[in-house]
């Protein structure tokens, strides 16, 4: 295999993820969750992940049927501002919690993204490895080259 086929492995590695509302009875225990907090929620948990927080994300720990405790990796202010955690664990009272989502696979967004890339590498093998291309078969013009 050339190395310039290698690019087209890419894809291959691309996966798109989004959160979607948890559908089943039973919690994501152990799986990737993000919580979107009440204004309430944002004003009580202001000492523990700070002001204006509305939604935490990182994996969830128990459900204790009162409370989520989850290992933090992520959270974002009203602002838009994102914040990165290292799993610090946080309980969070289910009344201060408006929503809750599992991330999931996105085979529509996967498709896509990949398609898209696919398209990428083939229009720039063509640009530089293909015939008239930069790196093309032969020299500019036809010939077999100096002799």
């Amino acid at each position: 295999m050339e190395l310039r086929h290698i690019f087209f492995l890419i894809p291959l590695l691309a996966a798109c993820y989004e959160y979607e509302p948890v559908r089943t009875t039973s919690s994501p225990i152990g799986q990737p969750v993000r919580l979107t907090l009440t204004d309430a929620g944002s004003v009580n948990l202001a000492a523990e992940i700070g002001p204006s927080v509305e939604a935490v994300g990182g994996k969830l720990l128990d459900d204790s049927g009162n409370a989520y405790l989850v290992a933090l990796s992520e959270s974002r202010k009203r602002n838009g501002i994102e914040m990165d955690w290292r799993g610090e664990q946080v309980s969070i009272s289910k009344s201060l919690v408006a929503d809750i989502r599992q991330r999931q696979f996105s085979r529509t967004r996967t498709g896509f993204l990949s398609a898209g890339l696919v398209t990428a590498l083939v229009l720039l093998e063509r640009s530089f490895w293909g015939s008239g291309g930069v790196f093309g078969s032969g020299p500019p013009g036809g010939g077999t080259g100096p002799k």
